[in-house]
């Protein structure tokens, strides 16, 4: 029973549309979820420009998408040259020299198969959805403004979702 109450309670915090509190002004949704990662990779990174190395099979469309809709974003081609690697779907082959550096997803699978990647945006039902694990950010020192508060986890309540939905 507790397990079913903490499995609603991150659904209810953590899984509900990520647009309602963090304000992003888009006309069609590749351009929404271009704005969110660039948001939320400036806010993580405190930089004015964040440099990303694109992994996984939407890849192209991704880079298409930041530089359509990202002005402050840059798709770099080496994850030595990047701030933070973003893996955009599913990834087979992962280069070794990108898991040390910073990860982010698009699907919330990836966070349990990457234990560096931080946190996953990705949709779900048609929505958007963020998931940003505490104990990563915490490893990283990353501090996030409170706006961001409602889509932090706890690795436990992440790992105990994965077990309810056998992801």
């Amino acid at each position: 029973m507790r397990a079913l109450i903490g499995v609603l309670f991150f659904l209810l915090t953590a899984v509900l549309p990520a647009t309602s509190h963090l304000h992003v002004e888009y006309s069609v949704p590749e351009e929404l979820e271009v704005k969110i990662l660039q948001k939320l990779f400036l806010d993580i990174l405190k930089k004015k420009e964040v440099r990303v190395f694109l992994v996984g099979d939407k890849r192209e469309r991704y880079r298409k998408n930041i530089e359509r809709f990202a002005k402050k974003l840059k798709v770099v081609d080496s994850c030595k040259d990047a701030d933070i690697t973003l893996i955009a779907g599913f990834v087979d082959k992962f280069p070794r020299d990108c898991l040390e550096g910073l990860l982010f997803s698009t699907k919330r699978e990836n966070l349990f198969k990457f234990r560096n990647c931080l946190g996953a945006f990705y949709w779900k039902k048609g929505r958007p959805n963020l998931v940003l694990i505490r104990e990563r950010l915490e490893k990283h020192r990353i501090e996030l403004p409170s706006e961001y508060d409602r889509f932090i986890e706890s690795e436990v309540k992440v790992e105990e979702l994965r077990r309810g939905m056998r992801v």
